[in-house]
């Protein structure tokens, strides 16, 4: 029970891989899928309910986050037909991270990530990908998760950039 919240975030490094190792859309794929967000909303919670907070699992948290979104992007990405402004986005958002990660790991020299709402709110549009798909299509979806993800790499790049110190608990570029 001492390191509950760090072992629901590990379970998602332990979903990731089996995104990879199952059938893409068979429900098996779904169900890690949908373990692997819930693991991603309860550790937070869990960590604080039980007083659990460490610089640590806030690391382990966002590396979990990294393997589960590689991994689910790995799967997904080649059996899906991504108009090409899609694509075009995703390679944005992609070159934007990978800039973020550079510039953090060269001010803070650590894997450097924060967790704001822009963040969260991509994560959760995320794990309901399938949902929007199959409600609004390919198009929106895109367009919906695309827009979102974009600006909280743009956003997270700006304070990674612009702050003298790592925060990454920084909720937004417009709070403190």
């Amino acid at each position: 029970m001492k390191h509950l919240a760090n072992y629901i975030t590990a379970s998602r490094f332990v979903f990731a891989g089996l995104l990879l190792l199952t059938e893409p859309f068979s429900g098996l794929f779904w169900a890690w899928y949908l373990c692997g967000g819930i693991s991603d909303l309860l550790d937070g919670p869990v960590a604080r309910k039980l007083r659990q907070q460490s610089a640590f699992g806030a690391k382990l948290d966002s590396a979990a986050d990294f393997a589960f979104i590689v991994c689910a992007v790995v799967a997904i990405l080649p059996r899906i037909d991504f108009p090409d402004w899609a694509l075009v986005m995703i390679g944005a958002i992609v070159l934007v991270r990978c800039v973020t990660y550079g510039v953090g790991y060269m001010k803070y020299r650590t894997f450097a990530t924060m967790h704001t709402y822009l963040n969260k709110a991509t994560g959760f549009l995320l794990l309901l990908f399938p949902v929007l798909f199959w409600l609004t299509g390919i198009n929106a979806a895109s367009g919906i998760i695309g827009g979102i993800a974009l600006l909280a790499a743009i956003e997270e790049l700006t304070l990674m950039i612009l702050s003298q110190t790592l925060d990454r608990d920084r909720k937004s570029i417009f709070t403190k």
